[in-house]
């Protein structure tokens, strides 16, 4: 019997992973939709793995070990940016601190906030505050 059970849990499992969850879509979808000279920030080398995994398109630039002053001159030639930084405390504290960075800039492009809002509503749902733990989601035919 238990074994039974164990097999039955393996196999939805593996049914809900084969396809992408549809929240994730939409915001995939969205995001690939935009169009112009767009690029997604992201706080490092596994977010950008991860988005890309998830089937998302574009330009991802990555905080990394870079101050604001040197990423918002990285993307200063961009009409549409996405700020993709974690939903924590410092990934918000982070986030404001692009914006304002980039508010304050003259010649620097619009911000697109519905593509954070879609995933962000998604990650409250199920307690996810780090852009790499959507991994999770990424289907096995990866």
């Amino acid at each position: 019997m238990f074994l039974y059970i164990f097999i039955f849990f393996i196999q939805k499992a593996q049914i809900s992973l084969v396809s992408i969850h549809p929240k994730i879509e939409d915001f995939i979808d969205y995001c690939n939709k935009l169009l112009g000279n767009l690029v997604f920030i992201v706080e490092g080398k596994r977010d950008t793995k991860v988005l890309r995994l998830l089937g998302l398109n574009g330009q991802i630039v990555e905080k990394g070990g870079l101050s604001i002053y040197e990423l918002v001159d990285k993307i200063s030639l961009t009409e549409t940016i996405v700020i993709l930084t974690d939903f924590d405390l410092e990934g918000k504290k982070l986030r404001k601190q692009i914006k304002n960075e980039i508010q304050h800039r003259k010649g620097h492009g619009r911000i697109d906030s519905h593509a954070r809002q879609l995933l962000f509503r998604f990650c409250r749902s199920i307690r996810v505050s780090e852009i790499e733990d959507l991994k999770q989601f990424i289907p096995l035919t990866q």
